[in-house]
C-alpha cells in the first residue's frame, strides 16, 4: 500500500517570479476585508488623548511584524500601513509596473478567496511558488535556510571584511583566487569580498561550503559546463539557495546552453518543494582568447585573466573596456599579483571586481584604497602611447608613497 504524502501547505500557489528572492512572514491579505483596505492600521490613530496614545504605543511591539502582502495590484495598496508592520514579500495577481519595492515579488493567476488569520506564508520567488500555511517540515526547512543566511552578515561587520573604496570613492570588490574547494573557507576568512575558483567538480556537501563563505559570493569557472547532465544543474539550483553563486563558462554558446539547462532543471524541481536559488552567469575570457561580441542580455558579467604586465595585455584590456562599457557590462580581472603597476592597469578599466592570489589580499586592499579609478584611467591611456617611459611606469608607486 502506497504511503499517503502530506501536502506541503494548505494552499500552494504557482506563479511567475517578478523579483527573485526568499521571504517568510505572516500573510496579510490587503484585499480583505474590503477591496483596497489593509488589515493593520496604526492603533494610535484611535487614541482619545495623550495618555491613551502613550499607553497604546507602550503595548506595541518593539520589532515590526514581517508580513507577506497579498494584493491584486501593487498600486492598490494604501501608502500608509501600521508602523509595526514591515512587508518582506509580495504576492500579486496583476503584473506590477516599476518602480518595484525591494522585496521578492511573485505573480499568481488568482489569490485564495479566504485565508486563516495570521497564517505563515513562504514566498520562494526563485522556484516561482508560494506556500500559505505550510506544514512543519517545509516551514522548518525554509526557517533554517533564512536563519543561516542572516547570520552571514557578521562577516561584513568587521573592518577587514568591508569592501574597498578607491581614492576617488569608487567601490571595487577585492577577491581571492582559491586553488581548490578546501581553500575557499580560508580565503573568505582572510577578508576577501568574494572568491574565485576554477574546478572541474562541484561538492556534494555544498552546505559546508556555503557556511564557510559566510554569505560572500563564490565565482566558479567550470571548464566542463557544456558536458554537464540534468542532475548537475538541479544541484546548482539547490546550492545557490544557500550560497551566492555565479557560474562562469568560456563561450557565449555555452552561456546560452547553461541558461536553458537551469530553466529545465527549475521546472523539474518545482514540484519537489525544495528551496531553489538563482545562480548568476558570467563569461570567462582566457589570457590569449579574443573577446567575443557580447551584450548585457547574453553576458552581463565578464572576467578576464591577466597573466602578466605587458603592453599587449594592457591594450587588449583597454579594447575590452571600450566594448563592454557602452553596454553597461560589469568587468572583473584575475591578476597575477598586487604590484602597484598591476593594480593601476586594472583600475584603469573601471573594474567591478579584482582577484589576486590569497597571500596578496591584504596589500591589494590597502593599495587599491590609495589609487583613484579616474587617474588610473588617464594614466593607462598615456602609458599605452609611451609604454617604455620610466616616469609613467613609476607613477603608481609615487601616488602610494604620497598618500600613505
Amino acid at each position: 500500500m502506497r504511503k499517503r504524502e502530506e501536502p506541503p501547505a494548505r494552499w500552494t500557489l504557482y506563479g511567475l517570479p517578478i523579483q527573485r528572492g526568499l521571504a517568510l512572514g505572516i500573510g496579510a491579505p490587503l484585499y480583505l476585508p474590503t477591496y483596497g483596505m489593509p488589515i493593520w492600521f496604526d492603533p494610535r490613530l484611535f487614541a482619545q488623548d495623550e495618555d491613551e496614545w502613550l499607553a497604546i504605543e507602550y503595548r506595541m511591539p518593539t520589532e515590526p511584524v514581517e508580513v507577506i502582502a497579498l494584493v491584486r495590484d501593487l498600486h492598490d495598496v494604501p501608502p500608509v500601513l501600521a508602523p509595526y508592520v514591515r512587508i518582506v514579500g509580495w504576492i500579486v495577481e496583476r503584473p506590477p509596473e516599476p518602480p518595484l519595492p525591494h522585496a521578492p515579488i511573485l505573480q499568481v493567476p488568482r489569490l485564495p478567496p479566504m485565508l486563516p488569520p495570521e497564517a505563515p506564508v513562504i514566498v520562494d520567488a526563485h522556484a516561482g511558488v508560494a506556500y500559505i500555511d505550510p506544514n512543519a517540515t517545509l516551514l522548518a526547512r525554509y526557517q533554517s535556510l533564512l536563519l543561516r543566511t542572516a547570520t552571514h552578515i557578521r562577516y561584513h561587520l568587521e573592518g577587514e571584511h568591508l569592501p574597498v573604496h578607491t581614492w576617488d570613492d569608487k567601490q571595487v570588490l577585492i577577491g581571492g583566487v582559491a586553488p581548490e574547494w578546501e581553500a575557499v573557507a580560508q580565503i573568505a576568512q582572510r577578508g576577501a569580498d568574494l572568491v574565485w575558483l576554477t574546478a572541474e567538480t562541484f561538492p556534494e556537501a555544498f552546505a559546508s561550503v556555503a557556511h564557510a563563505l559566510g554569505g560572500k559570493p563564490l565565482w566558479w569557472f567550470d571548464p566542463l559546463a557544456r558536458y554537464r547532465d540534468d542532475a548537475h544543474w538541479q544541484r546548482l539550483l539547490r546550492a545557490s539557495a544557500e550560497m551566492n553563486l555565479t557560474l562562469f563558462v568560456d563561450s557565449t554558446e555555452t552561456l546560452a546552453e547553461a541558461r536553458d539547462s537551469l530553466e529545465v532543471a527549475r521546472e523539474a524541481l518545482r514540484a519537489e518543494h525544495m528551496p531553489l536559488g538563482t545562480p548568476g552567469l558570467g563569461l570567462y575570457v582566457a589570457p590569449e582568447a579574443s573577446l567575443p561580441t557580447v551584450e548585457p542580455e547574453t553576458a552581463p558579467l565578464i572576467c578576464w585573466s591577466v597573466p602578466k604586465r605587458t603592453q599587449r595585455v594592457a591594450a587588449r584590456l583597454w579594447q575590452g573596456y571600450r566594448k563592454t562599457q557602452r553596454y553597461g557590462i560589469r568587468r572583473a580581472l584575475l591578476l597575477p599579483d598586487a604590484h602597484p603597476e598591476t593594480l593601476a592597469i586594472a583600475l584603469g578599466v573601471e573594474p567591478y571586481a579584482l582577484f589576486v592570489p590569497m597571500d596578496a589580499l591584504p596589500i591589494a586592499k590597502q593599495q587599491a584604497a590609495l589609487l583613484g579609478v579616474a587617474e588610473c584611467r588617464e594614466w593607462l591611456l598615456l602609458r599605452l602611447r609611451r609604454w617604455r617611459d620610466a616616469t609613467l611606469r613609476a607613477q603608481p608607486d609615487l601616488w602610494l608613497q604620497q598618500r600613505r
